[in-house]
């Protein structure tokens, strides 16, 4: 699902880059699969962060606090019992994270994606339905299998076998606990999450909804009809968001004009990409940029 055309942060430059302090105090590895408890964000993570893409995939189990966490152009709230799916290849930012936050997080290799979402519609379902909203006895079983992945790891041979059921096992108590509307499979929700997929990796060159009836074998007319019951929004409006929610990344690189940013997404005409920006977020790329100087100063002034 990756977009190869946008700087992608891996779990190593995430740390570098947005954890602080972490050399002594925070112990971390290259593994496929990796735990960690929520309890640390606070100590390392100063939010809010920039928007940044990721090339691995995790989850984010609340069993205390919770935040703010943005992916793409949706901003979740998030509370104790609640769980965060991030699909590789997403927009997300951390907006903020609550004093008393506690849980687990765990990243997961795209090595890994396939032995634990055999399904790819069960997959589909948790990227475009990242939040889960479980009870608190849920939260508790789903918090033991956690804990069962941190002390297989520090005290048995590494076995990504036992890792990867117990992982398993979490996806499946979750997809259980879905909501019957999510659960059900219809054309329709099928269609609109085919297109999701197929708009992450071809956005940057194919943004004529054409492109994307074709590939799913449907007519432009039955794909709007698909998409806007099932999102309402029409398959067109998709397609401007995602590209200029992504141009949002490229933005924060100071070293490039709004010009060549503009050219870099393969739009023709600069302004046409400066209007269609302020359409969606009522700001221009200018007063985009502007925003993220004033929160980088609040940002380290607070950090002083």
């Amino acid at each position: 699902m990756s977009q190869k055309n946008f700087d992608i942060v891996n779990f190593e430059g995430f740390v570098s880059k947005f954890m602080e302090d972490t050399p002594q105090s925070f112990d971390y590895n290259l593994a496929p699969f990796q735990i960690y408890p929520l309890s640390i964000a606070l100590s390392f993570i100063k939010p809010p962060t920039p928007l940044f893409r990721t090339d691995y995939n995790f989850l984010l189990l609340f069993s205390e606090g919770g935040g703010e966490q943005q992916i793409d152009n949706d901003i979740l709230e998030l509370n104790a019992n609640d769980v965060l799916f991030i699909r590789e290849g997403h927009l997300n930012a951390i907006k903020s994270i609550n004093p008393n936050t506690n849980g687990y997080y765990i990243y997961v290799d795209n090595l890994l994606v396939s032995n634990i979402f055999t399904d790819k519609a069960l997959l589909n379902r948790f990227t475009f339905n990242p939040k889960h909203s479980v009870s608190k006895i849920e939260m508790e079983w789903l918090s033991q299998c956690c804990n069962l992945m941190i002390n297989h790891k520090n005290n048995f041979i590494e076995s990504r076998e036992v890792e990867v059921s117990l992982l398993k096992a979490i996806i499946l108590k979750l997809a259980q606990t879905w909501p019957a509307a999510l659960s059900k499979s219809d054309r329709q929700s099928e269609i609109s999450m085919h297109f999701k997929e197929l708009l992450y990796e071809n956005f940057m060159n194919q943004r004529d909804v054409k492109f994307y009836a074709d590939s799913l074998a449907v007519s432009v007319n039955y794909l709007n009809r698909c998409v806007n019951c099932a999102t309402n929004k029409a398959p067109k409006q998709h397609i401007n968001e995602i590209v200029i929610y992504h141009s949002k990344v490229l933005l924060q690189d100071f070293s490039k004009n709004i010009s060549q940013i503009a050219f870099e997404l393969n739009f023709q005409d600069a302004s046409y990409f400066g209007r269609l920006f302020k359409q969606i977020t009522k700001l221009t790329p200018s007063q985009y940029r502007n925003s993220l100087t004033q929160d980088l100063s609040e940002h380290l002034h607070k950090s002083s």
